[in-house]
């Protein structure tokens, strides 16, 4: 619903606005899990946006990217739902080139599930493959063990691959040592 609304011109809270309206008519959901994050343009890169000092109030322009971060609360329990897509419906060559390494990223750790797979090890996947595919496409230059070891998949993934989703939408648990960043459940 929201994907079908977002266009340039709109504000971001109406998008916020649709979510919510969606979960209370549709989905039997009185409340969110967090605040709503519906970030377009610059705002879609800083993380956690949405709250009061930076209220989903800015108009969605041409060429945006959006980022939407939003997750209804159903007897207590949480979602988090996490979608990223051009507000025109059309990548820029440099808007592809991210969106597919993520793609790649997530593709690979979906393949690599299974019954006994450490948590932390998909973290890690997730990191090759991006710092992997940002060597490719000349964002990043160098040894991507190098990368790795210094932990440099952190400043491209800040918030780790997912987190643990439950009574709390940052349920607790699932973190690995210190500098792998914060493992996560829900992809986003």
């Amino acid at each position: 619903m929201v994907m079908k609304n977002a266009k340039p011109g709109k504000k971001e809270y109406e998008m916020e606005s649709l979510f919510q309206h969606y979960c209370y008519s549709k989905g039997g959901m009185r409340h969110t899990s967090y605040t709503c994050i519906c970030g377009t343009g610059n705002n879609s890169s800083v993380l956690h946006y949405g709250h009061a000092g930076a209220p989903n109030d800015k108009t969605i322009e041409d060429g945006d990217m959006c980022l939407f971060d939003m997750g209804g609360e159903y007897y207590c329990y949480s979602s988090d739902i996490t979608c990223s897509f051009p507000a025109n419906g059309k990548f820029t060559a440099d808007q592809r080139a991210i969106y597919e390494a993520v793609l790649k990223s997530s593709r690979s750790v979906m393949a690599a599930l299974k019954p006994g797979v450490k948590w932390t090890d998909m973290h890690r996947l997730a990191d090759r493959v991006h710092l992997e595919e940002l060597v490719k496409i000349g964002i990043l230059h160098g040894n991507v063990e190098d990368m790795l070891k210094v932990h440099l998949g952190s400043v491209f993934m800040p918030h780790g691959l997912g987190h643990l989703l439950g009574i709390d939408v940052h349920d607790v648990g699932g973190y690995p040592e210190v500098g792998v960043g914060t493992p996560k459940i829900c992809f986003h």
